[in-house]
C-alpha cells in the first residue's frame, strides 16, 4: 500500500507540470539566455535564403518627346511574379540582396495628334536590389528600404484613333534603369513571411527610331510605381 501511495504521488507531481509546459508552447518561439550579458533574445531570425511569390498593382507613365510637342501618357495594370534573396542579420539590423521578375499588364493609351493615339505596354519588369532594414515587434517584423538596378520590356506605338491600326511600326525595347522602394515584412512562422512593399521604377533615355512611332526619332521616358504583396518561404 505504501508503494502505491508513492507511485500515485509521483504521478500527481509529473502531471502538475503539464499545463504550464503546454501554455509555454502556445506562446510561440522560446527565448534563449545570452551568457555574455544575461539578457533574453527572441528566436525569430531573418538570416537565410528565401524564395517567394508576389502580386500587386501599378501605375505607369510614358513621356513622349516629339519634335515641337510632348505628351505624358498614363497607364495602369496588375503585376505577378516571384523573388529570391538572402538576408543577413546583425543585432536588429537586417541586410541582404534580392532578385525578382514580374509579368506586367500595365498599359495606357492617349491622344497625341489629330485622330492619332499613342500607346505603351509594359510586358515585364525585373530587378536586382539591395535591402537594408531593422526589426521591431520582438524581432518578428522587418521595416526596410530597397534599391538597385531594374529592367523593363516595353512596347510603344502610334495608332489610328478610329481603326486602332498601327501607324508606322511598333517600337519594342528592353531598357535598363533603377528602382527605389520600401516595405514591411512579418514572420508568420519560422519559415513563412508576408510582406507589402512600394517600388518606384524609372527607365529614361529611350529613343524610338524614325519611322516607328513618328516620322522622326522620338525620345521616350518610362516610369512606374508599384505596390506588391508577397509571401516568402524561408530556408
Amino acid at each position: 500500500m505504501h508503494a502505491k501511495r508513492m507511485i500515485f504521488a509521483a504521478m500527481l507531481t509529473a502531471t502538475a507540470g503539464l499545463p504550464s509546459a503546454y501554455a509555454a508552447d502556445l506562446e510561440g518561439p522560446r527565448r534563449y539566455r545570452d551568457p555574455r550579458n544575461d539578457a533574453y533574445y527572441p528566436t525569430w531570425n531573418w538570416t537565410g535564403l528565401y524564395i517567394g511569390l508576389h502580386g500587386g498593382y501599378g501605375l505607369s507613365s510614358a513621356d513622349w518627346d516629339f519634335i515641337g510637342a510632348s505628351l505624358s501618357n498614363p497607364g495602369a495594370g496588375s503585376v505577378l511574379g516571384g523573388q529570391i534573396g538572402y538576408n543577413f542579420q546583425s543585432g536588429r539590423m537586417v541586410y541582404g540582396i534580392e532578385g525578382d521578375l514580374s509579368s506586367t499588364w500595365m498599359n495606357g493609351t492617349d491622344g497625341c495628334g489629330f485622330l492619332v493615339n499613342c500607346r505603351h505596354d509594359i510586358n515585364w519588369m525585373g530587378s536586382v536590389r539591395g535591402r537594408l532594414g531593422f526589426t521591431v515587434n520582438d524581432n518578428r517584423t522587418l521595416l526596410y528600404g530597397t534599391g538597385g538596378v531594374a529592367w523593363a520590356d516595353a512596347k510603344f506605338a502610334s495608332r489610328d484613333a478610329i481603326t486602332n491600326a498601327v501607324l508606322g511600326s511598333e517600337y519594342s525595347v528592353t531598357q535598363q534603369g533603377w528602382v527605389l522602394g520600401a516595405g514591411i515584412e512579418h514572420q508568420l512562422s519560422q519559415n513563412l513571411t508576408m510582406r507589402v512593399e512600394y517600388l518606384n521604377y524609372n527607365f529614361n533615355g529611350m529613343t524610338a527610331p524614325a519611322g516607328t512611332v513618328d516620322v522622326l526619332p522620338t525620345k521616350i521616358d518610362l516610369s512606374s510605381q508599384v505596390v506588391r504583396f508577397g509571401l516568402n518561404l524561408k530556408f
